[in-house]
């Protein structure tokens, strides 16, 4: 069975901007045969995850399923020039082994280009925490983005060249772990 593609999007709207753009990713690993779990973060009971309630069924399954995956995948709007609180709350509910060498990469939106290298840091600094395998940002401005009514992205050819690199080093870095893994 092939292992899933986590994704947690930390927007509570439900056509975000920067959802769309980790749908866009999931779409495009979808289409090469890979499998994908999506968590919003409307997804979990609130006092589940304020309380750090570890023992409720659905934050065991969201554990497990995470613990599990081929990739973690965060989304995030930018907020305060970096990811949002609520995305904090849901990841502090990963127990600090659940992604040792595991490929991950942070999704952000952001309508200042100087807020993109702060979410990118700040997602560098939990995945060197998680001592996770990082494949870094992609972070996507606010005017290099259109969303439809119906969700579907698109975006900017800067942009579009940056999800299709993000996109190939996703991939290589899960075929690496899986390799790694086989090996031993």
């Amino acid at each position: 069975m092939t292992r899933e593609f986590v994704f947690i999007a930390a927007s509570p709207s439900s056509n975000s901007r920067s959802s769309a753009v980790a749908r866009a990713l999931a779409n495009r690993l979808e289409a090469r045969g890979r499998p994908t779990r999506w968590y919003s973060v409307r997804d979990f009971d609130p006092a589940d995850v304020m309380l750090a309630r570890a023992e409720a069924p659905g934050i065991k399954h969201f554990v497990e399923v995470v613990r599990g995956a081929a990739a973690l995948v965060l989304s995030t709007p930018v907020y305060k020039a970096t990811y949002a609180g609520v995305l904090k709350a849901v990841v502090d509910l990963i127990p600090p082994d659940a992604l040792v060498d595991k490929p991950a990469l942070g999704i952000g939106t952001s309508r200042l280009a100087d807020h993109g290298g702060d979410v990118a840091r700040a997602f560098a600094a939990l995945f060197a925490f998680f001592r996770a395998r990082s494949v870094g940002a992609l972070v996507v401005l606010d005017d290099e983005l259109t969303v439809g009514d119906g969700g579907g992205a698109t975006f900017a050819a800067a942009a579009e060249d940056r999800l299709q690199a993000v996109l190939r080093a996703l991939s290589l870095a899960v075929e690496e772990h899986s390799r790694a893994q086989a090996a031993g």
